[in-house]
């Protein structure tokens, strides 16, 4: 017996019907487990600089870099990691010691995988000449993001004859290219250091000043003493600054400048060194005797007080010509001690800023910092200051 029309054609319908609700169904689905992978890997784009001949070395989008590596035919490794956006370590895989990065060098490296470009990939003529050059010549560069995938491996080898830009190459690849920065003139390969003392940076410290909780500098001769001071910050962002030496009449907090006081501890966010000294012997000589002042300071996130120890580099023949003894044109550079590891040469002109009295936060107006705000008539034989200008000549050397 044959089914009536409508029941046919209703049974199609509800066929139709369910197929579409199946369709959504799947779809609904698809579009939730997109959603959800976005949210989770919400930088993860389509690399599309990798396949055009132009960009095909570099980033467009540098935020998920998280690692570079970096190696040279010397048998140099920089292992260069995000820490957090604006911090970088450095990390001498020779020697296992960790650093904090050079600011403006992991800057530079972040702008050059993003900007680099190839000009042409190398002739036949002059393939031969380019793979030796590459082979004798080169700095493997390993690019990773945070879930450590790879996102660029190359070389980059030496410039090129016409000065266009540096050889370079893809890891597994045969075709070296031409690359270079657009606007830029000359050689990038100088962009991918590889060395300590290149990626190593000079600040003896880098301070966020909102979480500083004190700051304490304890001068150690006899005649500076009563200078030396401790100053914290307190809750209600008012600041307390107290003596160090007990036979100093204390001012009362009431009596604290608070714009001196603020001022001092704005100056303490960044000090940098003029130079890195790693002559160990040096060190260890300049250790044994007294230093010039004792350095501490803590912020909210350090387990512990940072110390550091300044010792002054006496130039008996430094002068201004005006005949006036002064600090600044007899001590103009410190040495500067925080372990083996990080001993500095630092400028006076730089590190005065944290060299203040303990009077200078109670006077009424603003402190001046001139060239010879703290005069001496003092001699440092005790402190072997000449024996330290002896050897800061070796250093010039």
């Amino acid at each position: 017996m044959e089914k009536p029309l409508s029941k046919i054609i209703g049974g199609k319908k509800s066929v139709l019907i369910m197929g579409r609700i199946i369709v959504l169904v799947v779809l609904f689905c698809g579009l939730g487990t997109f959603a959800f992978w976005k949210m989770n890997n919400p930088n993860m784009e389509k690399d599309t600089y990798a396949g055009n001949l132009h960009t095909m070395f570099a980033l467009n989008n540098i935020d998920p870099i998280n690692r570079v590596f970096l190696t040279d035919r010397s048998g140099n490794q920089a292992l260069i990691e995000r820490v957090e956006d604006l911090n970088w370590t450095y990390t001498n895989k020779v020697t296992g010691k960790k650093y904090r990065a050079n600011p403006s060098a992991v800057y530079t490296l972040l702008q050059t995988l993003q900007k680099i470009r190839t000009r042409e990939p190398i002739n036949s003529a002059a393939m031969d000449n380019a793979v030796k050059s590459l082979a004798a010549k080169s700095t493997k560069v390993e690019i990773y993001d945070k879930d450590q995938n790879k996102l660029r491996v190359y070389y980059v080898g030496a410039m090129t004859n016409g000065g266009t830009g540096n050889l370079a190459i893809m890891e597994g690849s045969d075709q070296p290219y031409v690359a270079y920065i657009p606007n830029f003139q000359g050689t990038i390969g100088t962009r991918f250091i590889t060395t300590e003392a290149d990626w190593r940076d000079k600040a003896i410290f880098r301070n966020d000043i909102n979480k500083l909780e004190f700051i304490q500098v304890d001068y150690q001769a006899p005649s500076q003493r009563t200078q030396s001071f401790k100053i914290s910050k307190l809750n209600s962002g008012k600041f307390n600054v107290e003596p160090l030496n007990a036979e100093v009449e204390a001012f009362t907090q009431e009596q604290v400048n608070q714009d001196n006081a603020s001022t001092y501890f704005e100056d303490f966010d960044v000090i940098a060194a003029e130079q890195i000294i790693y002559d160990k012997n040096l060190r260890d000589t300049t250790i044994t005797t007294t230093p010039f002042a004792v350095v501490s300071y803590k912020a909210s996130y350090h387990n512990e007080p940072q110390v550091f120890r300044i010792y002054s580099i006496y130039n008996p023949s430094a002068d201004r010509g005006d005949g006036e003894a002064g600090h600044r044109q007899k001590i103009q550079r410190y040495f500067v001690d925080i372990n083996e590891d990080n001993f500095f040469l630092a400028q006076h002109i730089v590190i005065r800023s944290m060299l203040w009295g303990y009077n200078f936060f109670f006077q009424r107006e603003a402190v001046q910092l001139r060239e010879d705000e703290a005069t001496t008539k003092q001699s440092f034989p005790e402190n072997k200051e000449r024996d330290r200008n002896q050897q800061f000549k070796v250093i010039q050397e």
